[in-house]
């Protein structure tokens, strides 16, 4: 039997491809605007954190106002207490080596010199055309490209202040008044889904917290580790203050390292130079063990990701948005994560993870088999299984009642509807990634 192709008038035709354009545009505009999306999404995970001393505080007796006011008056505290401990003890190093800083280079350029004369290979160097303003002008160069890499929103100090500020503002309107920006956005689904949106949001919720508590263990641990070495071993002074930056720093991946190094360089540089290559040799010993032991096995214990995912979603966020990305990879990750899980295994193939099982035949041999289990009554829609779940009902008791939506043309059409719209963000994004792609190895041979 041949089935007939549905027709589709003139009107409708052009519906959708409006709506597709539409799609697209915005597609477009969110994506040139990706900057401003991921601050927003750095203030929106300040919130959900700064929502764990509140619910503690409330679990205390505390109304919301005032739990919310004190984690704000505490979050402050710590962080003038912060700097009024750290930058005084960096000012006056940072004296120390500028006062030292020209014998040291004059002793370098000597060395140097007397490496080349003894004919080491090393390229020679014509000194007196370095001046101090050259020097000057690359340092200032090198520290305008990494505050644009930083904060690309805005480029420039008062840049970096301004999106410091917009993300604390951010974070704390979210933490305020969560309630009304979480019903703007059940506001946007479909009704019958809405109680699974609500349970998606809160389990979204509980993975970055628990992102965060893995993360505030990594860089506790590293701040130990910093200390000891680099007071108890290597003998610098202020070791708690170089430990507590590491730790700080442990929360931007990869690049957290090298920023917290050059504190211990300028410190050592200052009090005693021999002690240069120790301090980085150190360091580079701390971050492997951090980044490959340690974090690794954090996170997946935290928010049950492998780690080779972890780093896979660095390099893409490196890749898509720059240092934000990098910076953001992880919950990104947890995000899209999630998302799938919840959205398209379990509520789109309405099954369990698969898993992969090893059994034995009589004759010795192995074989794979891979099993899974349904994740609701197959009569039950997400959003009523959600609701049931909040009952406390026991979705695979033979006594739910079953629910039984009627058929309806006006469901069946915004069905197809939501389909074509699926399609079509799918092969935006299939085209943008085609398109980076591109861009990447036409950069890479222009190279």
């Amino acid at each position: 039997m041949v089935a007939r192709a549905e027709h589709v008038s003139l009107g409708e035709w052009t519906l959708r491809v409006l709506v597709v354009l539409f799609l697209g545009i915005i597609l477009l505009g969110v994506w040139r605007l990706r900057d401003v999306f991921l601050l927003v999404f750095f203030g929106a995970i300040l919130a959900i954190v700064l929502q764990i001393p509140v619910r503690r505080l409330q679990r205390l007796g505390l109304n919301r106002s005032l739990s919310v006011a004190l984690t704000l008056a505490g979050a402050f505290a710590f962080l003038i207490v912060l700097l009024i401990l750290m930058v005084p003890i960096f000012a006056d190093q940072v004296r120390d080596l500028a006062d030292i800083l020209p014998q040291r280079i004059d002793d370098a350029r000597v060395e140097y010199n007397r490496q080349i004369a003894d004919k080491m290979g090393l390229p020679r160097v014509e000194w007196y055309q370095t001046t101090e303003q050259d020097i000057e002008d690359f340092l200032r160069e090198q520290a305008e490209k990494v505050t644009h890499q930083v904060f690309p929103f805005l480029s420039g100090l008062s840049g970096v202040l301004t999106s410091v500020v917009f993300i604390f503002f951010i974070g704390v309107f979210f933490v305020v008044e969560p309630i009304d920006y979480l019903a703007g956005m059940l506001t946007l689904v479909p009704r019958g889904y809405r109680p699974r949106a609500l349970e998606i949001f809160e389990k979204l919720g509980r993975m970055l917290q628990r992102w965060f508590v893995g993360q505030l263990i990594s860089m506790t641990l590293t701040a130990v580790m910093i200390t000891f070495v680099t007071g108890v071993i290597l003998g610098l002074p202020n070791a708690v203050a170089l430990g507590v930056i590491s730790g700080l720093m442990e929360f931007i991946p990869n690049f957290g390292s090298i920023i917290a190094v050059i504190p211990a360089l300028i410190i050592a540089l200052a009090t005693r130079p021999v002690l240069v290559p120790f301090v980085i040799l150190a360091y580079l010993i701390t971050q492997q063990l951090q980044s490959n032991l340690l974090m690794p096995r954090i996170m997946a214990r935290q928010i049950s990701l492998p780690a080779a995912t972890i780093l896979v979603a660095q390099i893409i966020g490196a890749a898509l948005f720059g240092f934000l990305g990098i910076l953001l990879a992880l919950p990104l990750t947890i995000v899209v994560t999630v998302i799938v899980r919840e959205v398209y295994v379990y509520d789109v193939l309405n099954t369990r993870p698969a898993r992969l099982e090893t059994h034995v035949r009589s004759d010795g041999t192995t074989y794979t088999r891979v099993t899974s289990e349904t994740y609701r009554p197959e009569r039950l829609s997400p959003g009523e299984a959600a609701r049931l779940v909040a009952e406390g009902r026991d979705l695979f008791n033979e006594d739910i009642v079953e629910i039984i939506t009627p058929t309806s043309p006006v469901l069946e059409q915004a069905a197809r509807g939501q389909q074509i719209v699926l399609w079509a963000v799918l092969g935006l994004t299939v085209a943008q990634v085609l398109a980076l792609v591109r861009s990447l190895l036409g950069s890479g041979s222009e190279d």
